[in-house]
């Protein structure tokens, strides 16, 4: 009989473990490390199976990323990129948390490291992407780039402007857009990376939705929005190529900025431009939001981003998914301050 040397699949420690026992139990963080899960390769070689650890700890984080309990999330998608470096999924969220906490902080400089690390995760994704998981991986590729659309979209937009409550210094927004544009850009070199070697439908379907995202945005000069454009229509193509049955749907046209028109996005997640949640919204766009400059000029960015998003993702899942959370806290907060739900026409402002 002899010591058997292991990494903790808990907290990475070594940790030597005697072969003729069952099980044992990590000296420093007090895992449970069983010893049939032990698989005897060759003489002085073992190989630790840790998927039971993995699983587990995939079933913790996405808990937590749910509850966007971010310190949480980091702490066990870290977890399971130590049991299984390769996990695509746990590559990025490992440090999508800290991003994301880094929104609501005014330490630029912080936020730019963060971002960092973020988008360095990223851009090695497509290294771990394993071709013959196309099937699993894709919830997983999906997820990623709903996050980062919602990034680049709706924390941009009202996190920046704050809800109307405050201002974020001009150079503070510049450089957090800054950071959104160059994690966007290495997420699309990373899906035509994989492409290249895993050409699915989904990962051109995942191109169309964030060249929208960009083309879209108004701090985007129109050359750039051209090509984006253009490169949306290339993905259609290309779409088309893979299944012969793919209808390709009109391009819509280059966004134009409007002072005109509905709270778009929360008609689309509620379903009516005339209900309690809109109407308490409207209400507050009207007689809160609009007696700012700063107010007035995120209705102005509101308007020329809004109608184009939500013609081309207002019928989809992970669009009503993403906004209806962040929507129905406000609403609640509103009501709560006496901002009224009953039936409102709207002021010409």
């Amino acid at each position: 009989m002899g010591m058997v040397p292991l990494k903790c699949p808990g907290c990475g420690a070594n940790i030597e473990l005697d072969d003729s026992r069952e099980f044992g139990f990590c000296n420093f963080c007090g895992t449970k490390v069983m010893q049939d899960k032990i698989v005897v390769e060759h003489q002085g070689s073992v190989k630790v199976d840790n998927s039971e650890y993995v699983e587990k700890f995939l079933q913790n984080a996405r808990r937590a990323k749910e509850k966007e309990d971010w310190e949480e999330t980091e702490k066990y998608y870290n977890l399971v990129e130590q049991n299984d470096p390769s996990n695509i999924e746990a590559i990025f969220y490992s440090s999508y948390g800290k991003a994301k906490m880094s929104l609501v902080n005014d330490d630029i400089y912080k936020r730019q490291q963060y971002f960092k690390v973020l988008t360095n995760c990223v851009s090695i994704i497509d290294d771990n992407y394993d071709v013959s998981k196309s099937e699993s991986n894709q919830p997983i590729v999906e997820s990623i780039a709903k996050d980062i659309n919602g990034m680049l979209f709706s924390d941009f937009v009202f996190t920046q402007w704050k809800n109307g409550y405050g201002v974020v210094t001009r150079t503070n927004k510049d450089q957090t857009y800054t950071l959104f544009l160059l994690l966007s850009i290495t997420f699309v070199e990373t899906i035509n990376n994989i492409i290249a070697k895993d050409d699915q439908v989904y990962l051109h379907k995942i191109l169309i939705n964030h060249y929208t995202l960009l083309m879209a945005a108004s701090y985007i000069n129109n050359d750039a929005k051209k090509d984006y454009r253009e490169k949306i229509i290339s993905e259609h193509n290309k779409i088309k190529e893979l299944d012969s049955s793919y209808e390709i749907p009109e391009v819509p046209k280059l966004p134009e900025a409007s002072n005109s028109g509905g709270c778009y996005v929360a008609t689309a997640v509620y379903g009516s431009y005339d209900c309690p949640q809109v109407w308490t919204l409207r209400r507050y766009r009207d007689n809160q939001l609009a007696s700012t400059w700063y107010g007035r000029a995120f209705i102005h960015t509101y308007y020329a981003i809004s109608p184009t998003i939500v013609k081309w993702f207002g019928d989809t899942q992970w669009f009503k998914h993403m906004w209806k959370d962040k929507l129905d806290r406000m609403v609640n907060r509103l009501n709560s301050e006496g901002v009224e739900n009953t039936p409102y026409n709207d002021i010409d402002w």
